[in-house]
């Protein structure tokens, strides 16, 4: 699996878009398994069930967020880092979530994702990529959207969540976790996901997604706003001219 950017743009979407499509669910057998699991202190136990149940307050009041977003992909071999930036739009309606990530630089590029489809719009080329994804949108939720209103219930369906400890981020405090799938066809495309939560909203400043190459994808978003109206055309493909549609 590689996180493309450059000649193949977003082909770690791609490849973990349709991963998730045939991943399966974790079984109730494991869906509650103790948080701190992997041997950590009873303090950091206690700690974690804190981040887990405020995750659980900040969810049951999310509605929407905006933000600046920016992705850097790092390929380690060679020693190459690649960053787009653009805007999250994410707006969570009568438990049927929409997202737009609109990147502007160094190129246009829009991930839609609203009902059982994603949708990807590269206007250079005049295409949008959609994959269905039937039943599996819970997991979608999970990888795309990990942290904006996640509950930390469903994060312990999902993952083996252990607490690395507190942090400083752009100046904000921060609780730094590391998440390891439960499924092990997700497990297989990456190889863990840390998690950086700010202690006063529950709602994450960086992502990172490991993949077992060694090389990784961090997303850090910046300027949130939550709960605040998004308008309709921020979460819809800005469709210019003849546009060919792929369809997988």
């Amino acid at each position: 699996m590689r996180f493309g950017f450059g000649s193949r743009p977003w082909r770690w979407l791609r490849v973990v878009l349709l991963g998730l499509a045939q991943a399966s669910v974790p079984s109730e057998a494991t869906a509650f398994q103790a948080a701190g699991s992997r041997g950590q202190s009873a303090t950091d136990r206690q700690k974690l069930q804190t981040i887990l149940d405020g995750m659980d307050q900040a969810a049951s009041r999310f509605k929407s967020v905006v933000g600046n977003l920016e992705y850097t992909k790092v390929t380690v071999i060679v020693n190459d880092a690649s960053t787009e930036k653009g805007k999250i739009y994410f707006e969570k309606a009568k438990g049927k979530p929409r997202v737009m990530l609109a990147f502007t630089n160094p190129a246009e590029r829009y991930v839609l994702f609203a009902d059982t489809k994603v949708s990807i719009y590269r206007p250079k080329i005049a295409e949008v990529e959609e994959y269905s994804l039937a039943e599996r949108r819970e997991l979608i939720e999970q990888f795309l959207l990990l942290g904006f209103g996640t509950a930390g219930k469903e994060l312990q369906k999902a993952y083996d969540v252990t607490l690395r400890g507190e942090e400083q981020l752009d100046g904000e405090r921060v609780f730094h976790l590391e998440l390891i799938s439960k499924s092990p066809k997700v497990a297989a495309q990456l190889k863990r996901i840390e998690l950086w939560l700010a202690t006063e909203t529950w709602q994450p400043l960086q992502q990172k997604f490991l993949e077992p190459s060694g090389d990784y994808l961090i997303a850090r978003y910046s300027d949130l706003q939550q709960n605040v109206k998004i308008a309709d055309k921020n979460l819809r493909l800005p469709l210019r001219g003849k546009v060919h549609t792929v369809q997988h």
